[in-house]
């Protein structure tokens, strides 16, 4: 059997402004975290197996029919779950594999770790199938890749969760969204909404998480009532804020951004339950002079701050630290 194999990586992911309205057809601007990522590496095996436990598959056929009947398990769900997708989505004929799976991501504090899983995981099967017409498609076509790694979670595991985290993961640097009716298309059979690079971020922004406090955004989600007028309208202030983030970080205007970071996360605590934890850093980033908003829906927030006080109070309430 050959010894070749294929490594890849994928970054982490903090929003910036405008989250969690992409889950409501509105607008986001997120931004990689290049610090910490995910790394996939595949080597040519005669059957498939993920590296830690015991899931063995003989054919990407038995793989996919026993995805349905005995589930992808409780350590790496995530592995087979995005080969299964492979498959019955753009229909890859996958040479097996072993798969080992290793991540520097912060677990369940809201950086996209699942996802980063699933894009690398794409990432380097594209790459041992360089020839197939689906690996060509999806390295083309960014917007496809996202919108399959998304349908990995939603549809085989059932993880609640949306384009926003993929999208930046597979273009890259930092990215502004559009979900709206108006701004969906269709890409290989699949959803994808309007996305354009933004300019560089300007200095000041990090990321600060508490792992002690991470929780699952399902759980953050799952009792938001999208029909609520309230949640519309939180919604619909959250999108424009990104809207206004976007414009403002083309011109390097880093006082709208603020404004623009602290408007999205009003708005999510209008109508959503907050985790106390949470809350706390982005009150502490803010009594340091700071604007701050949610990087994701569990235990870390981004913050741009003009000075260090706000970096130093963090760092004494016991959070991680990341570099934007």
């Amino acid at each position: 059997m050959s010894s070749i194999r294929h490594t890849a990586t994928c970054p982490a992911r903090a929003a910036i402004a405008g989250n969690p309205s992409d889950g409501h057809g509105g607008a986001v601007v997120s931004t990689v975290v290049s610090a910490v990522a995910a790394t996939v590496q595949i080597q040519r095996s005669d059957r498939f197996e993920i590296a830690g436990t015991d899931l063995v598959y003989r054919s990407i056929e038995e793989l996919s029919d026993l995805v349905d009947t005995e589930g992808c398990g409780d350590i790496q769900p995530l592995v087979p779950a995005t080969l299964a997708v492979l498959h019955r989505l753009l229909g890859a004929q996958l040479d097996s594999h072993r798969v080992e799976v290793r991540s520097t991501i912060p677990r369940s504090v809201g950086l996209a770790g699942s996802s980063a899983i699933v894009i690398a995981t794409i990432r380097t099967m594209a790459a041992a199938h360089a020839d197939a017409p689906w690996a060509r498609s999806v390295v083309a076509e960014p917007a496809l890749l996202a919108s399959v790694a998304l349908a990995a979670e939603r549809e085989i595991l059932g993880i609640t969760a949306g384009l926003q985290d993929r999208v930046v993961q597979t273009l890259g640097g930092t990215v502004a969204m559009e979900f709206g009716p108006e701004s969906m298309r269709t890409v290989g059979g699949l959803s994808v909404g309007t996305y354009r690079r933004v300019a560089p971020l300007p200095a000041g922004l990090f990321v600060a998480f508490r792992d002690t406090a991470a929780t699952h955004s399902g759980d953050v989600h799952g009792g938001v009532d999208p029909d609520d007028s309230r949640v519309r309208d939180a919604m619909r202030r959250a999108a424009t804020a990104a809207r206004a983030a976007a414009d403002a970080i083309e011109v390097g205007d880093a006082v709208t951004l603020g404004a623009a970071m602290d408007e999205t996360f009003d708005q999510r605590a209008a109508v959503m339950d907050l985790h106390p934890a949470h809350v706390e850093m982005i009150d502490v980033a803010r009594s340091h002079g700071a604007s701050a908003n949610y990087a994701g829906s569990g235990g870390a927030v981004i913050v741009l701050a003009s000075d260090s006080r706000a970096r130093a109070a963090l760092d004494s309430l016991g959070c991680g630290l990341l570099e934007v």
